[in-house]
């Protein structure tokens, strides 16, 4: 039965995909739970315009990522924390708090991927790598 996934489905296909799978699995599984629907002719004509969307969205998407890059290159996001006299924080510094600290510097990290190498726990100069898709480059984090 041919399916037009509404998610992600790990071994099947990506969000958007139209994929052949058996009867059973797509009525039993995937349907019944939201994650695909028939790919009947007038599923199909609304799974290529949101596709078509898609494609912009990612267009405009990588875009930002590569305006961010050009942006942040050589300078570094400053985040304040919680730290004792010694310098060290209370709670390792996480994603979201490098989102939150590129935000008030004017940046939008939301749609990349943010890879800590190691925990930060320490004041002082870090680097993380922002990546989106195949792309990835590091970012100087300034933890205070």
């Amino acid at each position: 039965m041919k399916v037009i996934l509404l998610r992600d489905v790990a071994k099947i296909g990506r969000k958007g995909a139209i994929v052949e799978v058996p009867d059973g699995y797509a009525q039993n599984q995937l349907i019944p739970k939201g994650q695909a629907k028939p790919a009947t002719a007038e599923n199909l004509k609304a799974a290529l315009r949101i596709d078509a969307n898609t494609q912009k969205a990612e267009a405009l998407a990588e875009a930002r990522f590569f305006a961010l890059k050009s942006a942040l290159d050589n300078k570094a996001i400053v985040i304040t924390g919680l730290k004792n006299d010694n310098g060290h924080l209370f709670a390792a510094v996480k994603p979201e708090m490098i989102i939150e600290a590129a935000k008030a510097a004017g940046h939008e990290l939301l749609p990349f991927t943010i890879e800590i190498g190691s925990a930060i726990k320490a004041t002082g100069e870090h680097s993380v790598d922002l990546i989106f898709k195949s792309h990835r480059f590091p970012v100087n984090i300034n933890v205070e």
